[in-house]
């Protein structure tokens, strides 16, 4: 995810994040007969998708066929991980389980009824804690440090971390006076030295 956070969270036909997002495949099953759609069944011949096949389809498939289909929950969201989860956030690796695994989680609670709410606040609560890591480990990591760091985040989350970092950056440089110093221009020098060289 880049640094702009403010198209994280509004889909955006322009933004490269939502794209990145909505390509990543999720379980479903046909609920009836769709002619025309054999092909998105690469095991099969046939020009139509027969009712009861399962799939994998990218969510921007989905997102215009979902009355046709029962989408399922994908592996990275179901029960058993957001437990794993939940018990302790921080050693959790989630560019593992998804390099957009918020923004993932959050397109898959619209098609996702039934378990929609417990998607939405298992991921809330996870990345509440996760921050105060993120929080801390921008403040205190070295340079060297930073891709260790980031290793187990989210993009989002790298983006939070890249953001704090570098804030702490320019706020050591400021309190050690390194930015905005005043400095004689070239110009002055320049003079100064045409001076020096005519009293010779």
């Amino acid at each position: 995810m880049s640094g702009n956070l403010d198209i994280s969270y509004t889909p955006n036909y322009f933004s490269i994040e939502d794209i990145l997002v909505t390509q990543e495949r999720i379980p479903i099953i046909t609920q009836e007969r769709l002619p025309g759609l054999g092909f998105l069944d690469a095991s099969s011949d046939a020009d139509i998708l027969a009712p009861n096949t399962k799939l994998e389809l990218p969510l921007w498939v989905i997102e215009g066929m979902k009355k046709y289909m029962n989408v399922q929950v994908p592996k990275s969201l179901r029960e058993t991980q957001r437990e794993i989860l939940l018990a302790d956030p921080n050693i959790v690796n989630l560019h593992k389980l998804g390099p957009h695994y918020f923004e993932f989680g959050r397109h898959v609670m619209k098609h996702c009824l039934e378990e929609g709410d417990i998607i939405g606040n298992s991921l809330s609560k996870a990345l509440k804690s996760r921050f105060l890591n993120i929080l801390d480990a921008a403040q205190n990591c070295r340079d060297e440090e930073t891709l260790t760091e980031m290793m187990k985040m989210d993009e989002l989350e790298r983006s939070l971390f890249k953001k704090a970092y570098e804030t702490r950056k320019s706020i050591d440089c400021w309190k050690q006076r390194k930015v905005y110093t005043i400095k004689t221009a070239a110009m002055v020098i320049n003079h100064k030295k045409r001076k020096a060289m005519a009293l010779e």
